[in-house]
């Protein structure tokens, strides 16, 4: 499928595109509410061009090319991975149709370019300014690295409650559903209480698994604000839970083209 099959874009060709999708994404940002019991935190509706989501699903890598992410660590007891990955390198897009390639790269560019990234930060100034000890204004202007990865979650995927680790300064996942059949299935945001031993969590609030949606937040580890999220056991479903991780950081094992 070629970038032409999206008709807002039919016209548009390289950076003309990716301009168009980031100022798309910076516009959706901008506008989305902030929230910030118990951490900084947006959901975003409408993340993508309508047009382009489509094709963006129809554009998936096929199945095979995704990793485990860990495979002794979310594995099911027969020993298959129910978290895989599919890293947008320029070694991985390599291995898709020059169709899917020129897509990707686009999202990849328009999602790493430096006005989006100052967008996202701006949103969640006040968690960040917090946890490097500097104003809000400044927020924008942290150094950073990205990754970024398409991501497919089976049957019995779980992830317990963690604040990320510090080396992420902003985690943003985008939920990539073909309907709205499987909304319950998104990201838990929590408010942990202590106990004698360890902590139990309260969920706050769960992030609908909507078509074309995107949730963010400031990853920090103080006491007040510990960025706690995560997912309950998928029991019971069958297919594959599309999103797609980027996550800004400090330091990355990856290189990525932009």
């Amino acid at each position: 499928m070629s970038l032409a099959a999206s008709p807002s874009f039919a016209e548009s060709r390289g950076s003309d595109f990716t301009a168009t999708l980031c100022d798309h994404f910076i516009a959706t940002v901008e506008r989305a509410q902030v929230d910030r019991d118990p951490f900084c935190h947006a959901f975003f509706e409408n993340i993508f061009p309508a047009a382009l989501y489509p094709v963006l699903l129809r554009n998936l890598p096929p199945m095979e090319l995704y990793g485990p992410l860990n495979i002794k660590k979310w594995v099911r007891p027969d020993g298959t991975s129910t978290r895989d990955l599919f890293y947008l390198t320029p070694e991985n897009l390599a291995k898709l149709t020059k169709e899917q390639g020129d897509l990707w790269r686009a999202v990849l560019s328009a999602l790493t370019d430096g006005p989006f990234k100052r967008a996202v930060f701006a949103q969640l100034a006040r968690d960040l300014a917090e946890r490097f000890d500097i104003t809000e204004d400044r927020v924008p202007d942290l150094p950073f690295v990205y990754d970024l990865s398409l991501v497919r979650d089976t049957e019995d995927y779980r992830i317990k409650p963690h604040p990320d680790g510090l080396n992420n300064l902003v985690t943003m996942q985008f939920y990539m559903p073909p309907d709205e059949s499987q909304m319950d299935l998104g990201t838990s945001v929590y408010r942990a209480h202590k106990r004698l031993i360890g902590n139990s969590f309260e969920e706050v609030k769960r992030f609908p698994f909507k078509p074309n949606s995107a949730y963010a937040f400031a990853v920090s580890d103080s006491p007040a604000r510990t960025s706690w999220h995560g997912r309950e056991t998928l029991t019971g479903f069958s297919g594959v839970r599309n999103t797609m991780i980027l996550s800004f950081r400090q330091a990355s094992p990856r290189k990525y083209e932009a």
